[in-house]
Order: structure tokens, then sequence, then C-alpha cells
């Protein structure tokens, strides 16, 4: 008797939009294999002192999750059901910041984490 094999689903890629205190997307080469990653300066065209309210704002118009070094701030402007905010320290290295963040996405589902605020 032959079973139906039904594909593995896999998981949504997360989207991400980097704040302003972050490098280029080119700097996070695994991130940028796991995620689809935007900048909110040199993708988005935001300016560098673009309030976080701002960001917040592009990132819901482009359904993205924020990562950010501000978690404290960016947490008081998460809304249910808009994209969540992605919070990390501000001393890691842009290699740290790497793999950190994309082992914390890997095998998640970013439906998981709307609306909420994570420290990873």
């Amino acid at each position: 008797m032959r079973r139906n094999k039904t594909p593995k689903r896999h998981p949504r890629k997360f989207r991400i939009l980097l704040d302003s205190a972050f490098a280029k997307p080119g700097q996070f080469p695994k991130l940028s294999k796991k995620a689809n990653v935007s900048h909110s300066v040199h993708d988005c065209h935001l300016p560098i002192q673009a309030e976080d309210k701002e960001i917040y704002q592009k990132a819901i118009e482009e359904n993205r999750f924020v990562l950010t070094v501000n978690l404290k701030d960016f947490k008081k402007l998460v809304k249910i059901g808009k994209p969540g905010i992605l919070g990390i320290e501000s001393q890691l290295s842009n290699e740290e910041i790497d793999k950190l963040v994309t082992n914390f996405i890997s095998g998640k589902d970013p439906d998981d984490f709307v609306g909420k605020a994570i420290k990873i």
C-alpha cells in the first residue's frame, strides 16, 4: 500500500527591517540567506535620525519585523496583529549579530512572533 507523502511545509522566511544602528544587510550573510533583510536607511531611504515610530511604521508598511538594539523604546510601539520587534544587545559585532539572529529565526515561523517584542 502506497502512502501519500505530504510535502514538508517550510516556515515562511522572516522579513526583517534593520534599524539605523545596523550595518548594511550585506554585512550579515547568514541572516540574509535565512531571511529577507532590508535596512531602514540604505534600502527604505529613511533619514539616519528617523524616529522609532517612523521605522516601525515602515516595518508595518513592508510587513517586516524590526531588528533593533533599542528594544525598550520599540516595545511601546508594537501593535497586535502587526510585525513584532526583535531586540539584541548593542555591543555585539556584525559577525555575532549575524550568528545570533540567524540561530534565533532558524526553524521558527514568523507568524508566532507577530505583535510581540522579543529579546534575543
